[in-house]
């Protein structure tokens, strides 16, 4: 009877140590899959979208985009423009130290379009520009899209 009862306490003691472990690997686990829910990606392309319009519809005229806000990177993914000259004539988009040329894929008796995906980079007080080369005639319009990165 005493071997017995020893042998109830033996288990009962590895059965509450048992409990024990597992009760404090769940609460670690837990803890950890909260912690990854707080967790997000500032910097993800629809978390922080841009689009802006910007036209000038006087002869030989280019369009300048506001500056990139202080803390911040603009990353243009995609280009439109209308050109409402003679055929023939491209796009460029610039403003970061180099000018990314793009030919218009439509063309009609009144404008020239471009569309087109691209990837370029500004940084904080950096301004976009489209412009034309020899354009002279009715003006332009564009749009660029894409999305900001928040600066550490």
């Amino acid at each position: 009877m005493e071997r017995l009862k020893r042998f109830v306490w033996i288990a009962a003691g590895f059965a509450a140590v048992a409990l024990l472990l597992t009760l404090g690997t769940e609460t670690r686990a837990i803890a950890q899959a909260v912690r990854a829910a707080l967790v997000r990606n500032q910097d993800e392309p629809g978390r922080n979208p841009y689009s802006q319009t910007v036209g000038c519809f006087s002869s030989g005229c280019s369009v300048t985009f506001p500056p990139v806000p202080a803390g911040q990177r603009l990353v243009v993914t995609f280009f439109n423009g209308a050109l409402f000259a003679e055929e023939g004539l491209g796009l460029f988009l610039g403003g970061h130290g180099q000018d990314f040329r793009i030919l218009p894929t439509t063309l009609s008796s009144f404008a020239n379009v471009a569309n087109s995906p691209v990837v370029v980079y500004y940084e904080a007080g950096e301004t976009p520009t489209v412009g034309c080369d020899g354009c002279n005639d009715r003006g332009i319009s564009a749009t660029l899209s894409g999305y900001y990165i928040t600066l550490p």
